[in-house]
């Protein structure tokens, strides 16, 4: 759980005034580091429960703080990105106030190709988050969530083609402190719209779906090329030379693994199911696969051209620069 301090400032400033310390020692004596619990002050980032905890012990007004401040699922996709976004702006009451004005536009989708690669990289490495606030309502945001180094080319990609194909706009945002990027979509009538296709609001592992499909081929390949962009990978392995490669998508979710494989083999690729993966080798599927349901991301086209012209796929193989 992570926790949101509306009045952050004024929480850590009665406690260094009560203490006679400066932050610095706060943080020592609490044991956070000093960059995180300036940010904590600041509001920028919510506060792990067990440090809160720790804060709040050292206040002379604990009940009064356990009543003002709001509460966070703990999980991946709550992350600095989707969290700035969310809820950075909820101390100014001007932009509240002006917020209750302002008409959010409809998103135009058409349920096309991109529509259903997004929707696939969504079931990778994204989620839709819900927050409170201030006045009432409740603020909702998708975000899907990279390699900073690998993977921010895709995630601009899909905020290129979001604006292009469904005129909605999306943030882009590179961590200064870790290897993560991430892309921030803050339009609420277009997360209630995915919502319709089964994508749950909040944790979504045992609860995510493939959605239902006509038996266009054309779309759905593109929903396994997104969750092959997000959470797949080609590799090679060494007892083998790095000759042979090997598609993998994997999952938490052994219904997704399982509809995915079913879908695949109807179409004559030699997948299978193990453990949290469904993967398929050799060089003909491989080919097939970047013939047929291709790739957006730069990381697999990258290692696939290098594999065709090398005839082996190192490992740690990433793209130059």
């Amino acid at each position: 759980m992570r926790i949101k301090v509306p009045q952050s400032r004024l929480f850590f400033d009665e406690i260094l005034k009560e203490k006679n310390i400066k932050l610095k020692a706060l943080s020592k004596i609490v044991k956070i580091n000093y960059s995180s619990i300036k940010k904590y002050r600041r509001g920028e980032l919510l506060i792990p429960e067990k440090y809160f905890n720790k804060l709040l012990s050292l206040s002379h007004r604990k009940d009064f703080w356990k009543n003002e401040i709001y509460k966070f699922e703990d999980n991946w996709g709550v992350i600095r990105g989707g969290k700035n976004a969310a809820i950075s702006d909820k101390n100014n009451k001007r932009i509240e106030y002006a917020r209750k004005f302002i008409k959010i536009k409809e998103p135009n989708i058409k349920l096309n190709e991109f529509f259903y690669e997004f929707y696939g990289a969504l079931l990778g490495d994204g989620c839709i988050s819900q927050f409170p606030r201030k006045d009432g309502g409740k603020r909702i945001v998708i975000c899907i969530v990279g390699n900073k180094r690998l993977d921010s080319e895709y995630l601009l990609y899909l905020q290129r083609r979001l604006k292009k194909e469904f005129d909605i706009s999306s943030y882009f945002y590179k961590s200064k402190t870790n290897n993560v990027s991430q892309l921030v979509i803050n339009n609420k009538k277009f997360a209630l719209y995915l919502t319709n296709f089964g994508f749950p609001i909040g944790l979504k592992y045992g609860k995510i779906q493939i959605p239902k499909i006509d038996s266009s081929w054309e779309k759905q390949k593109m929903v396994i090329r997104g969750l092959f962009d997000t959470d797949g990978s080609i590799c090679a392995k060494k007892r083998e030379g790095y000759k042979y490669p090997q598609i993998s998508i994997s999952s938490k979710d052994s219904s997704i693994l399982n509809r995915l494989n079913r879908m695949l083999r109807s179409k004559g690729y030699p997948s299978w199911v193990s453990g949290q993966n469904i993967s398929l080798r050799g060089a003909e599927a491989t080919k097939k696969w970047f013939n047929d349901i291709g790739s957006s991301n730069n990381r697999n086209i990258f290692k696939y051209k290098y594999w065709l012209k090398n005839k082996v796929l190192p490992p740690k193989l990433g793209l130059v620069g």
